[in-house]
């Protein structure tokens, strides 16, 4: 090896950036292998809102599972998707019909328009566990870059802090 490669190999910013590379490599990797495991493409999502505290609460990360529609009940903890809302929306189901669903926050005040015809092809999975607080490593990266939606206004905009907070006494 030459000289000049030895140097820049054993450089912190060279030895910083393969840890980086290594880590998002294990990190995606793990991301679609957890995907491919549990049947679905969205295998490990953040709570952003207080729609269903206390149940779950901003910041926990949440581990989902893919199942047939048919085996989805009222009651289950279900992560969707639709037009209306940029990131995964994840609420209860509260009533079940042929070819779609209802869902509802536990704390909200009443239904969205919406959430009242969820079809099959917009459900993810549903929720199999969680873990307090872990996404709060995401939501201030959100933050910081001004990426994603949250119920505080202003969320857009980057380097404020606003989207970690406790949903304690919070009605939606």
């Amino acid at each position: 090896m030459s000289k000049r490669w030895e140097n820049v190999r054993d450089s912190r910013s060279f030895r910083e950036f393969y840890f980086l590379a290594v880590a998002l490599i294990l990190a995606f990797g793990t991301l679609q292998t957890a995907g491919t495991v549990m049947d679905t493409d969205r295998p490990v999502v953040s709570v952003v809102s207080c729609s269903m505290y206390p149940e779950l609460d901003v910041g926990d990360i949440l581990l989902v599972s893919g199942m047939e529609f048919e085996e989805i009940e009222e009651g289950d903890i279900i992560v969707f998707s639709t037009p209306e809302v940029e990131i995964p929306v994840v609420h209860r189901v509260v009533d079940t019909h042929d070819g779609y669903l209802e869902t509802r926050g536990d704390n909200t005040r009443g239904q969205n328009e919406w959430e009242r015809d969820i079809r099959p092809e917009q459900i993810h999975g549903q929720v199999l566990f969680r873990i307090p607080l872990a996404g709060n490593l995401k939501l201030l990266a959100m933050d910081i870059t001004g990426i994603g939606e949250s119920n505080v206004e202003g969320s857009n905009n980057p380097l404020s802090i606003n989207n970690i907070y406790s949903c304690a006494g919070r009605e939606l």
